[in-house]
């Protein structure tokens, strides 16, 4: 299983992935290029073509441009842990929704995704099993977690 991190290596002591229950850690700054950030679903489905991971900054029900982008099997959106976690009060509920629609969608049209903590620091790591009980909250269940991240392994 693999994380992506948002620090920089050279800032901080490097942490040990295999402490964490990790195989490796990729960082933010060396895979920007293989990484699109993007608003929607409908801006993804442009990139349709491409083996990229997308971060998608609003999770907005759109059912046929997903079905677009699973057909292909290249994209594999990538769900920013970090940002569920540092939301408070109704914007976390929101988003927890949106999500956890979205995933749902992921799974039945199957659609890639993976999961990251982009932890700014060494104590915001987060381990596999910690991931995968948020991905429980997101409807999905161990198995489909455990898949996801080590979806980011091979796309990187």
């Amino acid at each position: 299983m693999f994380d992506l991190l948002r620090f920089k290596p050279q800032a901080l002591p490097l942490p040990e992935p295999a402490k964490f229950g990790f195989e490796r850690f990729y960082f933010f700054d060396d895979v920007k290029n293989k990484l699109a950030e993007v608003d929607n679903l409908e801006a993804a489905a442009q990139l349709k073509n491409k083996k990229i991971l997308v971060l998608l900054r609003d999770y907005a029900f759109d059912e046929g441009a997903l079905k677009i982008i699973a057909e292909k099997k290249n994209v594999c959106f990538l769900i920013d842990i970090s940002r569920l976690i540092r939301a408070r009060g109704v914007s976390r509920a929101i988003a927890l929704s949106k999500l956890r629609n979205f995933l749902r969608l992921c799974v039945k049209f199957g659609a890639f995704y993976s999961f990251a903590s982009f932890a700014e620091n060494e104590n915001e790591i987060r381990t596999p099993d910690e991931i995968a009980h948020i991905a429980s909250l997101l409807g999905l269940n161990r198995g489909q977690a455990e898949f996801a991240m080590k979806m980011l392994g091979q796309l990187l």
